[in-house]
């Protein structure tokens, strides 16, 4: 599959590299591996110890726990656009496990719900739940699907120069604004008035990170249908798709370099010629594609006369997304003698997600809005091989950054005796949840460890350590200028901001980046070499 590069060699224009990549997450990793298997030659630059983004995972005292690659969906079926992505950026050495039929449970106080995998299951489960909403069960569930299809149209815009978006929008755009200009709230109040069916439909909510009443019904509609056939789990954990890209990146001469945190983009007449790093190196490309999200990569790393100032207007009024609290159990016991399902549980205050948040934001002793569980050793069928007599738990809750906010700027493990105490607090209250949920873990913790929102802006270098970039809510996808080509020239954008939340998206963000470099449609590419793994297998 490897080609010329489409404008020539790096080094006939005095770059050293086709392409510099500004992280290390699942967006800017899937562009390279890409681009790497076009004959490219790539750069990767991770400012962490540990590259991967949020796809890696960490490792304490024998444990090991993966921190944003809880669950995927549609990478089952071989014969699925993402999993076809997937197989081509690690050449089909990344395997996937399905889990269990019920991938979410929600629990609320009077009873749970389970979601099951596929939509003829889903609506059926729901449907013996709230008998008298059918309908509105049915016709929510074609929403989804007509969301999913016009969004595969409105983000063909991204890869089109930005002169022709007045001319396709008519077409590409507007199917997709009509739904993503409503709230979810707002969509879902029009199919019933069922206050406890509404909150059971929006109990992922905590997959992006707004409620009902905040989030684009765009994106809520993406999420959920992305789930509807069920999840899946890299085998092996998380690391698994750093450790399958990397070889494809290495490969074809390309580099992964950590602790290389970039300090400033260069640009000369307007077009994005390198970076420079903290060290002061300055390294020169033809393309430099940012994983930093959108506020980091124009209001910090592009040089000031360079910004552009519609997007830093705009950037002012769409605040980052909410941070989040993550709790890491280290369990003595096999994932068996332990007993947790593969299923992911959402434990929520109410039905009521807005006022449950709006209460938790005011009031910290309010009851914790929604806790999401989730444990990589009970649904990685390598899990054993590598932690023979272990298991973990993540527990994870919103967080506002403000509550934080006063230790900014102090060191990691060094914010002093009242941060710790917050964070002993806050650990206290998880773990009751946990507890109650699987009693059976009482006695079983050997380590535990809590991150808060100064952890992801530390380590992922995440603005106000928010966990999805900028909040989805309808402003948010009102911006023309918020794609994968940004307005200074040879400068692309990868990751949530460029399309939306999750691995997945991300992934295909990085996808169509790469299209844009090559000028041309990767993923027929992607699709005839499905046919070749096929055909092998």
């Amino acid at each position: 599959m490897n080609s010329p590069s489409p404008r020539g060699d790096a080094s006939a224009s005095g770059a050293s590299f086709d392409a510099i990549f500004i992280g290390s997450g699942i967006g800017c990793l899937g562009a390279a591996a890409v681009l790497a298997r076009h004959g490219m030659k790539v750069l990767v630059l991770e400012q962490h110890s540990i590259a991967g983004g949020m796809t890696h995972t960490f490792r304490r005292k024998g444990y090991e726990w993966d921190v944003g690659v809880h669950c995927l969906g549609k990478v089952h079926d071989p014969n699925a656009q993402l999993r076809q992505v997937f197989d081509f950026v690690t050449d089909g050495a990344l395997g996937w496990a399905r889990m269990a039929p019920v991938y979410d449970r929600l629990v609320f106080s009077d009873r749970s719900h389970d979601f099951i995998a596929g939509a003829e299951a889903f609506q059926e489960e729901l449907g013996r739940a709230f008998p008298s909403e059918r309908k509105a069960i049915a016709t929510y569930l074609g929403l989804l699907r007509g969301v999913e299809r016009a969004s595969q149209r409105y983000f063909i815009q991204h890869v089109l120069p930005r002169w022709m978006t007045p001319l396709t929008y008519p077409v590409l755009g507007w199917p997709f604004r009509r739904h993503s200009n409503r709230t979810t709230g707002d969509v879902l109040r029009s199919l019933t008035s069922d206050s406890r069916l509404l909150g059971v439909l929006t109990g992922q909510w905590g997959n992006y990170a707004l409620p009902p009443g905040e989030s684009s019904f765009a994106m809520h509609a993406l999420m959920a249908e992305y789930y509807l056939e069920g999840g899946c789990y890299p085998v092996g954990g998380a690391g698994s798709i750093l450790d399958t890209i990397a070889p494809v990146i290495t490969r074809a001469g390309g580099q992964l370099r950590v602790r290389a945190e970039v300090k400033e983009i260069l640009v000369r007449d307007g077009r994005a010629l390198g970076v420079r790093l903290t060290s002061g190196e300055e390294l020169l490309a033809r393309h430099v594609i940012s994983g930093a999200g959108a506020a980091r990569t124009l209001g910090v790393l592009l040089p000031e006369r360079w910004r552009p100032p519609d997007a830093v207007r705009a950037l002012q009024r769409i605040p980052q997304s909410i941070g989040h609290l993550g709790l890491y159990l280290g369990l003595r016991g096999s994932p068996e003698e332990v007993g947790l399902p593969a299923t992911n549980v959402w434990v929520h205050a109410g039905y009521d997600h807005d006022a449950n948040l709006r209460a938790f934001r005011n009031d910290a002793s309010s009851p914790l809005p929604v806790v999401y569980l989730s444990s990589s050793s009970a649904r990685d069928p390598a899990w054993t091989q590598r932690h023979p007599g272990r298991s973990t738990l993540t527990a994870v809750c919103p967080a506002p950054y403000s509550w934080f906010e006063r230790w900014e700027g102090t060191r990691w493990h060094r914010r002093g005796p009242e941060y710790e105490a917050l964070k002993a607090q806050l650990t206290e209250r998880l773990l009751s949840v946990v507890f109650d949920q699987f009693p059976q873990l009482r006695g079983r913790v050997e380590h535990q460890e809590l991150s808060t929102p100064l952890s992801t802006a530390h380590f992922a270098h995440r603005p106000r350590g928010s966990i999805y970039g900028l909040e989805h809510s309808p402003e948010r996808f009102r911006q023309p200028w918020l794609r994968s080509r940004l307005p200074i020239r040879d400068l692309l954008l990868v990751g949530q901001d460029a399309v939306s939340v999750g691995v997945g998206a991300s992934l295909m963000s990085g996808v169509l980046a790469a299209s844009v470099i090559l000028r041309r449609n990767v993923l027929g590419d992607i699709e005839r070499q499905s046919s070749a793994y096929r055909r092998a297998a």
